[in-house]
């Protein structure tokens, strides 16, 4: 097992281009699987959000691992550690965008300052963070974006705008909004690590 699909409580559909990955419901998400006929893998979440009757259908078409709803952790959290314990390496997170600003925030912070698998994503964005190292990008989203977590240093070949070696300070929004020409743009991270927005009108 390599990759898996957290869909989250905010999520209000499900991509056809997610539908053939192993699934993870996170409370309500995992609602939102079971009334699209979608198979879960497993799921986990206080379930505060559903009705008795919603819990017991979803219980009849997973593994359910319920939390309490008091707990030092979010939903969200428990459903990264449980897809680790599964053996995934690559964990895509689903419908953590467009609700409470502070669910958003701390999607963001787990990306961020955990040093974890995660690919955030919602029907316009793709985030993730890039260590030093070189990466082939494929042309999928219609604007590239790179925000340094720490100074660091970038290289962009394939791009509308090239780089070569050029130093991003923290705080620095010059890499912003660059449009991959060719099939895949070669992204160099010689230092430092930033994070790579892929993004959609």
């Amino acid at each position: 097992m390599s990759e898996v699909v957290l869909i989250l409580g905010m999520a209000k559909h499900i991509p056809d281009s997610l539908k053939s990955m192993d699934m993870i419901g996170v409370d309500h998400g995992a609602l939102l699987c079971v009334q699209n006929h979608v198979k879960m893998v497993g799921a986990i979440g206080d379930f505060d959000s559903v009705s008795k009757q919603e819990y017991e259908w979803i219980s009849s078409e997973s593994e359910v691992v319920r939390l309490p709803e008091k707990k030092n952790e979010t939903d969200t959290e428990a459903a990264i550690s449980y897809a680790l314990e599964k053996g995934y390496k690559t964990i895509y997170v689903y419908g953590g965008f467009g609700g409470r600003m502070d669910h958003e925030i701390a999607n963001l912070s787990l990306l961020i300052h955990r040093d974890l698998p995660l690919i955030l994503m919602d029907d316009q964005n793709r985030i993730r963070v890039l260590h030093q190292g070189t990466y082939k990008i494929k042309k999928e989203y219609t604007y590239l974006s790179f925000i340094p977590l720490k100074e660091s240093v970038i290289s962009e070949q394939g791009v509308a705008y090239p780089l070569e070696k050029r130093k991003l300070y923290k705080r620095d929004i010059y890499a912003i909004s660059n449009e991959i020409v060719e099939e895949y743009a070669d992204i160099t991270i010689h230092e430092g690590s930033v994070l790579m927005i892929e993004a959609k009108d």
